[in-house]
């Protein structure tokens, strides 16, 4: 998919982008003070807005890992560690997975890694923990865990060899950074509950451990629905994959009730950003015009409230890659009968 359409919003603004860290570190900065100096209803309310900074500043780093926050390779590859921090991210290891394997390979199984499919005949062959994993997965209760254990744990810190092909300086630095802030931050906030007499394990829980879950919650959730769908297209073999891939197939612009999609700078306007990585989170907007107009991409966006993802995973469970078809996952074998 050549991307000369969108080649004149490829322009970071170096003062919009800076004006969009320093807003969000900022923000980072109001959660943590709420969580230590509020009462309990108030450290709930910080909580869940500090999950959504960390979404923001993810998708910070996710477009300077691209190279579309700043001009520069060297600012982008300094901010975006920085930005990656409060997620626990590390920048390579994303960049490796995400850039080369998700956005070279989008939707062709044994190269992307992001919410690949089971073929019936593949799912029936797995082992019967693997199966009910996959149902707690592919339910709207589990996005959050596929995130944290198929994606953060396996190929994000430290990951072996069989999630990642390879061990390079750099990754294992990375991982490094991120253990070491994440330590860092722990001590942070045990140091802070014994100076304002809290029990440490309360800062810890709401200023670390539940934005940090809610945080997987929502990019899983994200991830979901951008490449699943009864419109969304996979393939199994590269030159059918090559010849037949359109940007309506692999991915989807979002909607979310309320339009709290707003708060995500952006990227949920995702086939623009499929069809040219290199566009800034906001000039996502105008480049989804251009798809338009010229024909690459349809009107339609999907509007995912809680009664879409719900239908979303009970009917998109599994895929039928030659009649390109989705599937739901098999019924459970009844129980036997009490004796």
């Amino acid at each position: 998919m050549a991307a000369g359409i969108t080649v004149p919003d490829r322009r970071p603004s170096a003062v919009r982008s800076i004006f969009q860290v320093s807003i969000d570190f900022v923000l980072l900065a109001a959660c943590i003070v709420g969580i230590v100096q509020l009462p309990l209803w108030g450290k709930i309310a910080c909580t869940l807005a500090l999950a959504v900074v960390f979404a923001r500043l993810f998708v910070l780093g996710h477009d300077a890992c691209h190279g579309s926050l700043f001009k520069s390779e060297k600012v982008n590859a300094f901010v975006g560690r920085l930005v990656f921090l409060p997620t626990l991210t590390t920048f390579s290891l994303w960049h490796v997975g995400h850039n080369v394997a998700h956005h070279g390979f989008a939707n062709l199984k044994g190269r992307d890694q992001v919410w690949v499919p089971f073929s019936p005949e593949e799912f029936a062959a797995l082992p019967k923990w693997r199966q009910r994993l996959e149902r707690i997965y592919r339910s709207v209760w589990g996005f959050g865990l596929y995130y944290l254990v198929e994606l953060w744990w396996n190929k994000l810190v430290f990951p072996s060899r069989k999630h990642i092909g390879a061990r390079r300086k750099e990754f294992i630095v990375d991982s490094v950074l991120t253990v070491v802030f994440a330590v860092a931050y722990l001590a942070f906030l045990v140091a802070v509950a014994y100076v304002t007499e809290q029990p440490w394990w309360l800062l810890a829980l709401f200023g670390a451990v539940l934005p940090f879950l809610l945080w997987n919650y929502i990019m899983g959730t994200v991830i979901f629905v951008h490449h699943t769908g009864p419109d969304m297209v996979w393939f199994d073999k590269r030159s059918e994959w090559m010849r037949m891939r359109k940007v309506d197939d692999l991915t989807r612009d979002i909607h979310f009730p309320l339009r709290l999609e707003k708060l995500l700078h952006g990227i949920m306007l995702h086939r623009a950003h499929h069809y040219d990585p290199f566009i800034p989170n906001y000039r996502l907007k105008d480049a989804t015009q251009r798809l338009l107009a010229h024909g690459v991409a349809s009107a339609k966006a999907t509007v995912a409230g809680w009664k879409y993802m719900r239908e979303l995973s009970r009917k998109c469970a599994l895929y039928d890659y030659n009649a390109k078809a989705w599937l739901a996952f098999p019924q459970r074998e009844a129980l036997p009968a009490a004796a």
